[in-house]
């Protein structure tokens, strides 16, 4: 009964809110860029932080034509959560996992002879057909099929009965950097498909931009495009914003769990990496780097506290981190502090972060962990919670 009561009554000591609302806002900012173009929207790594599930239903209601995953792990969550849209397993998949791929109804990628070889030999022993995507790598060298040997592997695929070829695409290093770069990787692209048309190789969809490719080079578009970051209203670099409209879809909070007041010459948190130089308040808050909270961030931070911004002090710590509120004299115990989000007039982006952690956006909220309750927002209305109690109510059959 306990566990119960917990489970519906609180949020817990760190929460991440997302705004359904928000990407659905920028899901059609999105839509409105591309025109009749395809969208596969880009749910790997639990959705980049904010509940792959959640987000996925949300998206299928308005309309989102596909979903891409990096595993056959992700692509099986969706559908027994009820995903009915097509879903992309954009990275390679291990050969003892293509009979879950045809369980499930997933489309893998193939980046290589060998595993279309097995991949052919277990539809033939089934006698059932199945629908793939082709990568073919154009600059990115991480997988896909070399740009010089693509045209006669993709031959060779076509040759089996049981495989259809839905999709060939590629993908971005640098969309976000280097126009030139990027742009010939286009140019190389295009031939690429016209040699195939040619060769009578006719997909129904080709695809190769992301983000920064849906917003900086129209040409990418071609007749499906795979919107990631851009979708959570983030940006892949420093100073690149995509389009005025986006709004971040995620915040994260926490509490003051502790409060107390320490002379001069304090020393704060492991290492004593810290010390006070006045008569200051110190106010403990229940996150830390074991809940994605990046450690580098230890005295390079903000946070905010009753709309006003507050210093880490110290080390972060793995559960906690210790703020400076000594300038915020109504900061009591128990009090909301954000970490990512606004406060009043005061906002920490996610970019701000990632700059002073010298990482990437993707990197941030996609760290954020499991222990971190989800709490999913329509408005403002809590529409959904998930966090680590509901899993464990569910292990033990509650």
């Amino acid at each position: 009964m306990y566990i119960f009561i917990l489970m519906n009554t609180s949020i817990g000591r760190a929460w991440a809110e997302i705004y359904l609302d928000r990407l659905i806002n920028n899901y059609k900012i999105i839509k409105e860029e591309v025109g009749d173009k395809k969208i596969m929207a880009a749910i790997k790594a639990d959705a980049y932080g904010h509940g792959a599930l959640e987000v996925a239903k949300a998206l299928q209601k308005h309309g989102v034509d596909m979903f891409g995953v990096a595993s056959v792990e992700e692509g099986i969550e969706l559908r027994k959560g009820g995903i009915k849209k097509k879903i992309i397993i954009l990275s390679p998949i291990l050969n003892d996992q293509i009979d879950a791929c045809i369980e499930f109804d997933l489309i893998p990628t193939i980046s290589e002879l060998s595993f279309f070889e097995k991949l052919n030999e277990r539809l033939i022993k089934y006698k059932k057909g199945i629908s793939v995507h082709i990568e073919v790598d154009t600059g990115m060298t991480r997988t896909g099929f070399p740009y010089d040997e693509s045209i006669s592997a993709i031959k060779k695929i076509q040759s089996s009965p049981f495989i259809k070829i839905e999709g060939i695409f590629s993908h971005f290093p640098l969309a976000d950097t280097d126009g030139a770069f990027s742009k010939e990787q286009i140019e190389r692209f295009k031939r690429l498909i016209s040699n195939l048309n040619n060769a009578k190789v006719k997909p129904k969809f080709v695809h190769m931009a992301n983000s920064s490719g849906i917003f900086r080079y129209p040409d990418s578009h071609f007749n499906l495009v795979r919107p990631g970051i851009s979708l959570y209203g983030l940006s892949a670099s420093p100073g690149l914003r995509y389009h005025p409209g986006f709004k971040p879809v995620m915040t994260l909070k926490s509490r003051i769990v502790n409060l107390r007041e320490v002379p001069p010459g304090t020393p704060i948190s492991y290492g004593h990496t810290y010390r006070t130089r006045r008569r200051s308040r110190i106010a403990t808050v229940s996150v830390g780097y074991g809940d994605g909270y990046p450690r580098i961030l230890s005295n390079n931070a903000d946070v905010l506290c009753h709309g006003k911004r507050a210093r880490i002090v110290g080390t972060i710590c793995m559960d906690l981190m210790m703020i400076d509120v000594t300038h915020i004299p109504e900061a009591r115990s128990g009090d909301v502090v954000t970490l990512i989000g606004e406060d009043r007039t005061e906002e920490i982006r996610v970019e701000e972060l990632a700059e002073k952690s010298n990482t990437i956006v993707y990197e941030i909220t996609s760290g954020i962990g499991p222990r971190v309750t989800r709490v999913f927002k329509d408005h403002n209305k809590i529409v959904g919670m998930r966090s680590l109690l509901e899993r464990w109510n569910k292990i033990k059959g509650g």
